[in-house]
C-alpha cells in the first residue's frame, strides 16, 4: 500500500512443516499399501506357485536318482548319464528363474520411474501370473504391436498391475464352465502418445451391478481375497498419468485395459 508517499508491504509467513509431514506420511502409507497388495496377490497364488516350483524340483530328484542307478552299472552309459545331468541342470535353472521372478516382484524398493520395454515388462509379469493356467486348459495368446516398445514407468508397480489383471482373468476362466478358455494379452498404440495394454478373456464376463464398482476397494467376486487388487491398480496407473478400465467384451468374457506414457525414439535420443 502507499501512504504518505511511501510504499508499505504486508507479509504472511505460513509454517507448512505439518502439511508436508502429513503428505510424506500419506505417500509412505500408499507405498506400503501397494507393497502389501503385491504380497496379497502372491498369497492368493500360493498353492499354484508351490506346485510350479515343485515340478522342477521333483524332476531334478528323478534325474539324479536315475543317474545314480546308471553309475551303478558295470558298464556306465556315459551319454545317458550326461543327458540326465544336463536335464537336471535345466530344471534347476527353471526353478531358479521362478524364484527370481518372485523375488523381484515382492521387492519393496524405492518408487522410481525409468524407461522400460513394455513387451518385456508384460511378458515377465504374465509368466508369473500364468502359473497354473495350463492345468485349467487355458490357451494364452500374445498380440503385441511391434511399433510399441518403450514407456516411462515404475517397472515393479506396472508389473503388479499386469499380474492383477492377468491373474483375475485366469481365476475367472478356471471357474468358467465354457468349453473354450482363451486369454489374450495385447499391446497397441493409443491416442496422445500413449501405449495400451489390453487383457481379454472368454470367461463369464462382468455382471452389470459389479461393473459400476469394479475399482472400489474391498469389492470382489472371488471366494477368497481382499478385493484391493483393482483399486491398487487404478492408483498405480493414474499416478503414472494413464487410465484403467474394465468392461464386458463384445463376444462375452471380460476385457481390461490401461494406458501408459510411451517414449518415442526421438525423445530418447534427445535425452541422451
Amino acid at each position: 500500500m502507499a501512504a504518505d508517499g511511501q510504499r508499505f508491504f504486508t507479509g504472511f509467513i505460513r509454517d507448512l512443516t505439518e502439511r508436508q509431514q502429513a503428505e510424506a506420511r500419506l505417500q509412505e502409507l500408499q507405498t506400503e499399501l501397494v507393497h502389501i497388495s503385491r504380497l496379497t496377490a502372491l498369497g492368493e497364488m500360493a498353492s499354484a506357485l508351490a506346485h510350479e516350483i515343485n515340478q522342477p524340483l521333483s524332476a531334478i530328484a528323478n534325474y539324479l536318482k536315475g543317474t545314480r542307478l546308471l553309475l551303478g552299472r558295470d558298464e556306465v552309459p556315459h551319454e545317458r548319464v550326461a543327458e540326465a545331468v544336463e536335464r537336471a541342470a535345466t530344471e534347476a535353472l527353471r526353478a531358479g528363474e521362478i524364484i527370481r521372478r518372485l523375488r523381484d516382484f515382492v521387492a519393496r524398493g524405492e518408487t522410481e520411474r525409468t524407461i522400460e520395454s513394455l513387451p518385456k515388462l508384460v511378458e515377465e509379469a504374465s509368466a508369473l501370473a500364468l502359473v497354473g493356467a495350463k492345468e485349467h486348459g487355458i490357451r494364452v495368446q500374445y498380440a503385441f504391436n511391434p511399433a510399441v516398445d518403450l514407456v516411462l514407468a515404475d517397472k515393479v508397480q506396472i508389473q503388479q498391475v499386469v499380474l492383477n489383471l492377468v491373474r483375475n482373468a485366469v481365476d475367472s476362466l478356471a471357474e468358467s464352465e465354457a468349453g473354450e478358455r482363451h486369454l489374450t494379452i495385447g499391446i497397441e498404440a493409443a491416442d496422445e502418445g500413449m501405449a495400451l495394454v489390453r487383457i481379454s478373456d472368454t470367461g463369464p464376463g462382468i455382471e452389470p451391478d459389479v461393473a459400476e464398482k469394479l475399482f472400489q476397494p474391498f469389492i470382489t467376486t472371488k471366494r477368497t481375497g481382499m478385493g484391493v487388487g483393482l483399486s491398487i491398480s487404478r492408483t498405480i496407473v493414474e499416478a503414472h498419468g494413464g487410465r484403467i478400465w474394465g468392461k464386458r467384451a463384445p463376444d462375452g468374457g471380460a476385457e481390461f485395459g490401461f494406458t501408459l506414457q510411451a517414449v518415442a525414439d526421438e525423445e530418447l535420443y534427445d535425452g541422451e
